[in-house]
């Protein structure tokens, strides 16, 4: 495995660069929790592909062409966690609490895999963990930039897209606002392709700032109540006059606006209240 390993990260650094400017594959974020770990947010990074049938195999990083998925504070890591979730068992998040909101990187499962749906462990590489693993399990960022990678094998069902075409690849838990680069080998329609560069490609992870969602709103002195809408959606009333804006995950401003009753209708997302003229600021998510 040792020597397939690092034949597989050298020919990766052949013509590495060649993928990057034609990645049909992209990552979204999916939040978990807010205040998992107080005033932390837990969020999943999912690989989005094409094809149903489309499989992700590994998820790497080396020298001539870095992976990282970092923070600007730190990842909490559970002292009862590891760097995958490979040995996690649900059946003990009642008496270990805040282990589902340990940071780890994964092909296609949260937990133990179930050799009966055809799910694998995921493996590491190297298994010198001072790579890069290390680092990570600290608290710090994920870096890989000498030899890294995390992978399944074709044949086993962690890497399949299935009809939502997604991926898990990771669970992060932080106040801070993530970032990053990744670089993801997919056989599309679960076929490898001659060139073994054609299946590899360099993908950026959109910025995701989890203190905007684990910020402690501020109420006193504003009221802020809220109504879900049939069909999606929800009204707003708000104590006073009021600015408000919606965020995406990203922290892209989507839509804003002016009520001078407190009173408005949004989609779901992170939304930010400005009272007039109390000045006071609360951020909300809503899914």
């Amino acid at each position: 495995m040792r020597l397939f390993s690092l034949f597989l990260l050298a020919c990766l650094a052949m013509t590495a660069r060649g993928q990057q400017s034609a990645a049909p594959y992209s990552f979204e974020w999916e939040v978990v929790a807010v205040d998992s770990i107080p005033g932390m947010t837990t969020v999943r990074l999912y690989a989005v592909l094409v094809n149903p049938a489309d499989y992700l195999t590994s998820v790497s990083g080396w020298d001539e062409m870095a992976g990282s998925v970092e923070t600007t504070t730190s990842f909490y890591q559970d002292p009862d966690g590891w760097a995958t979730p490979n040995n996690n068992n649900p059946l003990l998040y009642d008496i270990l609490p805040t282990l589902r909101y340990d940071s780890w990187v994964t092909i296609g499962i949260d937990a133990a895999p179930i050799g009966a749906e055809g799910e694998i462990p995921v493996g590491l590489f190297p298994p010198e963990t001072s790579f890069w693993v290390d680092e990570f399990e600290a608290g710090g960022d994920l870096v890989m930039d000498i030899d890294g990678a995390w992978f399944v094998t074709l044949g086993s069902s962690n890497g399949t897209a299935g009809e939502d075409l997604r991926v898990l690849v990771g669970q992060f838990t932080t106040d801070g606002v993530i970032s990053g680069y990744l670089n993801l080998q997919v056989f599309s329609n679960g076929v490898a392709s001659a060139e073994f560069m054609d299946d590899v490609y360099s993908i950026t992870i959109p910025e995701f700032d989890a203190g905007v969602l684990s910020e402690e709103p501020e109420r006193e002195g504003m009221s802020w109540t809220v109504q879900p809408v049939q069909g999606g959606g929800y009204v707003h009333l708000v104590g006073e006059p009021c600015h408000w804006t919606r965020f995406d995950l990203s922290g892209r401003e989507v839509e804003s606006g002016w009520t001078q009753d407190g009173r408005f209708t949004s989609r779901g997302g992170i939304l930010r209240v400005t009272g007039a003229p109390s000045g006071r600021v609360i951020r909300l998510w809503f899914p």
